[in-house]
């Protein structure tokens, strides 16, 4: 978890220092360690320090390489003994050195030979070129903007703001891609919540000259590729060694490591297998903490034997947090905005916070989480692959198997889930948008968000039912579906709250269930075997019996942390309900409706008492956005963003760069604005 921030002055103007360390200033807190920064002429890179790996002792980037090729780098790179004997590199190097030479050894296409966790910016002085590399999964954001006179990129939205050629103007597409996920693409992962700043896409190289910025993919996960051993065992000692790995790498650490854990079986496995890879290998990292919410006991969050059972078995020391005092929306909710510079709000904030900051105390800098256990280890679209192989009574076993094990509320969503796969691969593309049109005619689908103004509906909700661009040519359903888990722009915008939210503490957070090779290898293997007899998570489970205690393997179902969302929100319901209303700043930029607002959120502060939390989502996601508004965009951009015609390009295609903010324009009200026209 380090900081890059960087400028290139593409007309040859002297880089303005002031300008750079600006931008850097607002990345302190990813750099505990201290800022590296190199100007010449024209270009300035910054580098904010946070040391993690044992090899980066001493280290201070940017580095210079030969020839004149300037590098740094945030992240961590887990195929070091394959890369040093082929680049030809001593042990004991740090991982941005290792990444230089890999440059000097094959050039531009240096990025397809490393795996890990990592964004990397490079200038080449002799080529005139700036590389931008993010890692393959997407585990460390990357941001970039260009205008006709500059290029600039940063960890972090914010320090690209802070350059005064970058203007906070709203793109309406990226706020609806975190507030209408269900009804929005999942591929345009480039799109961010500013009209004028772009995501470096996963797996995504980006050149700039001073004539152009291009993006390329530099790698993707094999379509065609797939495993099949011969008994139930050997995938279940694959798995083993495969999950052993994927820990390991996120382990090395030149101090302690923290684990947040539940007792359930994917933190559960995490915490285990890390605390035998340490017995075995020491000198691998510090001390291994872990930390535990704990709920009330005899209440639905009461995971407390769980965890006992792990601390028993292990002698591991686990730090307990309470949840009561940290549930709710309003608690340091502008923090939160600030950190994901999106319109995202968990209503878990707090714990979370409080999670990053006991791992600090304890001088941790890495924390681990089991977070993606649930999406990739189980989908039910291998029934999808089963259904065409004819095995239609295994499919029934298997959903019956289903309910026993995750209860007839969650099996009925997995089973609608199967149909709407089934009629994904058997109905034409084309005629998903329609069919999807004459459904919420005919049932009377209730329109979503009714909150939001129906300018903005219009417009945020024209790629509704669009199938994905991504993940075609793979040999089943069900790798397909991991590879969309992995792939999925809501999911990649979740790894990005995690990545600046531990920033804040100067943490690296750290997911072994997104570990490259394990979802291939999840991706390889029949679906069937996730699932082996209809119970879900087996493969996992079963490779983990004996590392787990018999407690926690045996446990089936999961905590629900409803009631205590609901009520923590529920307390925050008269302040959130104080924001939003018919002043609201989101209404006077035309993205609330200002006579259905009002209803709504009294509406869904007085249904905060069912057995989910929907209505909390609901709440969080307007709250959310009425922040966010306030604190990045309350200039006139905003107001110019929120009635633009549907016609515009967003700024990376268009030929002609628009440059410079446009700051304290008086609000108009939108009624006055051109509604724009709908694109199909």
């Amino acid at each position: 978890m380090s900081g890059l921030v960087g400028v290139w002055n593409l007309d040859g103007r002297p880089l303005d220092r002031a300008v750079l360390i600006g931008m850097s200033d607002t990345l302190r807190h990813r750099g505990p360690d201290g800022e590296g920064r190199y100007v010449d002429g024209s270009l300035g890179f910054s580098h904010q320090r946070c040391r993690v790996t044992p090899e980066e002792d001493g280290e201070v980037q940017p580095l210079q390489g030969n020839g004149g090729v300037h590098l740094m780098m945030d992240g961590r790179l887990d195929n070091r003994d394959e890369l040093m004997p082929a680049i030809g590199v001593p042990p004991g190097t740090s991982d941005a050195a290792l990444a230089l030479a890999a440059y000097e050894t094959w050039g531009e296409g240096f990025a397809e030979h490393l795996n890990g966790d990592f964004a990397i910016a490079l200038f080449d002085e002799r080529r005139q070129h700036l590389l931008l590399v993010r890692d393959s999964i997407g585990l460390r954001p990357l941001y970039y903007s260009r205008t006709d006179r500059v290029f600039v990129f940063a960890s972090e939205i914010k320090a690209l703001l802070a350059h005064p050629q970058v203007p906070a103007r709203p793109d309406l597409e990226g706020i609806a891609d975190y507030l209408l996920v269900s009804s929005r693409p999942i591929d345009r992962q480039e799109i961010t919540c500013f009209e004028h700043v772009a995501a470096l896409v996963p797996a995504h190289l980006c050149v700039t000259t001073r004539e152009r910025t291009v993006t390329r993919r530099y790698w993707d996960f094999d379509t065609g590729r797939t495993l099949t051993l011969r008994t139930l065992g050997d995938y279940q000692e694959a798995f083993r060694e495969v999950f052993a790995r994927a820990v390991r790498r996120r382990i090395r650490a030149a101090g302690p490591v923290a684990v947040s854990l539940s007792g359930g079986l994917d933190s559960s496995s995490i915490a285990c297998q890390a605390d035998a890879i340490r017995r075995a290998r020491p000198a691998i990292c510090g001390a291994l903490i872990g930390i535990s919410w704990v709920g009330p006991a005899g209440t639905p969050i009461d995971e407390g034997r769980y965890v006992d059972a792990i601390e028993a078995r292990y002698g591991l020391p686990i730090e307990r947090i309470a949840v009561e005092p940290f549930v709710g929306l309003v608690q340091g909710a502008e923090e939160q905005i600030r950190a994901a510079e999106a319109p995202f709000i968990d209503y878990m904030w707090g714990l979370s916070r409080e999670l990053h900051r006991v791992a600090a105390s304890r001088g941790a800098r890495v924390l681990l989480t089991g977070h993606w256990g649930d999406q990739v280890l189980f989908s039910p679209a291998y029934l999808v692959d089963l259904f065409h192989r004819g095995a239609w009574r295994t499919v029934y076993r298997h959903a019956r198997e289903h309910a026993r094990w995750l209860g007839e509320v969650e099996a009925g969503v997995l089973l609608r889930r199967l149909l709407v796969d089934l009629a994904r691969y058997h109905v034409p593309a084309s005629l998903v948008p329609p069919l999807k049109w004459i459904r919420r005619r005919l049932l009377g689908v209730e329109r979503p968000r009714p909150w939001f103004s129906d300018r903005f509906l219009r417009r945020a909700l024209r790629f509704a039912g669009r199938p994905a661009t991504i993940g075609h040519g793979f040999h089943s359903a069900h790798a397909r579906a991991v590879y969309l888990e992995a792939r999925s722009k809501y999911h990649v915008h979740c790894i990005e709250w995690h990545n600046k939210s531990a920033a804040l503490f100067g943490q690296d957070v750290a997911f072994p269930f997104l570990d490259r090779e394990l979802l291939a290898f999840l991706m390889a293997i029949p679906g069937e075997m996730h699932a082996w007899g209809g119970a879900p998570r087996a493969l996992a489970r079963e490779a983990m019996r004996g590392v787990l205690p018999e407690l926690v393997y045996a446990r089936q179902g999961k905590a629900d942390f409803s009631d205590f969302i609901n009520l923590g929100v529920g307390r925050d319901a008269a302040c959130i309900a104080r924001a939003l209303t018919a002043d609201s700043l989101g209404v006077k930029l035309g993205y609330f409706d200002a006579g259905r607002l009002g209803p709504a959120v009294a509406q869904l502060s007085a249904d905060l008492t069912p057995v989910d939390c929907t209505g909390a989502w609901d709440l969080a996601d307007a709250f959310g956005l009425e922040l966010w508004l306030r604190l990045f965009a309350s200039g006139g951009e905003a107001r110019e963003a929120a009635t633009r015609p549907t016609g515009g390009e967003h700024w990376w295609r268009r030929k002609k760069q628009r440059s410079g903010p446009v700051r304290g324009v008086p609000i108009e009200s939108p009624s006055s604005c051109d509604t724009g026209t709908s694109r199909r």
